[in-house]
């Protein structure tokens, strides 16, 4: 059951939640393998993630019709990975055996996911070890979707840095500074880094973003942990874009709270829109700025101008099109995956262009 935080006398609490994540059944064991046997490695689409990770599971099945093979490596599933990396070769085993990576995404791939033995250092080496593993892994591949390290603070730089309005943006340990900072009557609340932390592995913690007066932000001088503090912006529309190497596709948001999404998900009106072209232009803009090929992009619109709040590198899209009725980011995510994976590809290795046309999403018009 979600657990709820709130604002106390004192005390800062984000909205919270708390979810199980294991894999909800075990994988069939791998066969067996020869030592030292190896087939010819596949031309393959190679995702990083974990069980749960509907979103990439909807696009693997989309793949395998048009005949792309997707190699899968799950954090929470790696007991069986019989993992082999031959960085001369550009090619890697795993439990489906031997593959040349041709795009790679890492996309929720956690090694906090891993179940350890108990002994602490043994646990911190074998997921350090993991982690240089997934690193080397991706970079295998002619195309990373993953982008370059960022955080929020350096997204609305490089945003103030092309002339995309921000909001006025802080991070601090002391939200008392918060109060003196601002002059807005409401302020915006959130992490400085992940939504979700997992202490154990399989189960996540959810810290949710949240609208605060700004007279009652505790006060004193008592740390607590950074947090971005934002000015809270009226406006007219709350739009969220996803940026597909080059195609992008709207919804425009509706919600009381910023944490909703998560904790209210009945409350959240979703609706399919062609993005107004100052949306999309900043959209682009800002994607290629950022190096991004893939990008879950948050704005506001006042007065018809657009507000960049953030970007996630990684968000996640089904509660966007389960909310509208709609498929279309999936099925552009498995045209993004085809086309690069096409590029890179032998040519006898392509699937031909007739199985893939029932991927081809039209680029959204700005």
């Amino acid at each position: 059951m979600p657990e709820a935080g709130a604002t106390q006398p004192g005390e800062f609490r984000f909205p919270s939640q708390v979810v199980d994540v294991h894999p909800r059944a075990a994988r069939a064991t791998a066969p067996a393998r020869a030592a030292g046997s190896r087939r010819r490695p596949q031309p393959a689409v190679l995702l990083l993630s974990r069980a749960c990770d509907e979103e990439l599971g909807g696009v693997q099945a989309l793949l395998a019709t048009a005949g792309i093979p997707v190699v899968r490596v799950n954090a929470d599933e790696l007991a069986d990975a019989g993992l082999v990396i031959d960085a001369a070769a550009g090619t890697v085993r795993t439990d489906s055996g031997w593959s040349t990576p041709t795009v790679s995404w890492t996309r929720h791939f956690s090694c906090q996911a891993i179940e350890g033995t108990g002994d602490p250092g043994d646990d911190l080496f074998l997921r350090e070890s993991w982690h240089a593993a997934a690193a080397a892994l991706a970079g295998l591949a002619a195309t990373d979707v993953a982008p370059p390290p960022g955080g929020v603070l350096a997204q609305l730089r490089i945003a103030r840095l092309h002339r995309v309005c921000v909001p006025r943006t802080i991070v601090t340990t002391d939200l008392a500074e918060a109060r003196a900072a601002f002059q807005c009557r409401r302020l915006v609340v959130k992490a400085v880094h992940r939504h979700f932390t997992e202490a154990t592995p399989g189960c996540l913690t959810g810290r949710f973003p949240a609208v605060v007066e700004r007279r009652e932000l505790p006060g004193g001088s008592r740390a607590g942990p950074p947090v971005i503090v934002q000015e809270h912006v009226e406006h007219d529309a709350e739009l969220r874009i996803y940026y597909l190497n080059g195609r992008i596709h709207g919804f425009e948001i509706t919600k009381e709270s910023p944490a909703d999404p998560w904790l209210a998900p009945g409350r959240v009106g979703v609706r399919l829109v062609t993005p107004p072209a100052a949306v999309a232009a900043a959209t682009r803009l800002l994607a290629t700025a950022m190096l991004l090929r893939y990008g879950a992009f948050d704005f506001l619109v006042r007065d018809g101008t657009p507000i960049f709040l953030e970007v996630n590198p990684d968000g996640d899209w089904r509660w966007a099109e389960r909310g509208a009725g709609t498929s279309v980011v999936t099925l552009g995510v498995a045209a993004m995956l085809a086309d690069l994976h096409r590029e890179a590809a032998p040519a006898e290795h392509a699937p031909p262009f007739e199985l893939l046309t029932f991927l081809t999403v039209p680029p959204a018009r700005s």
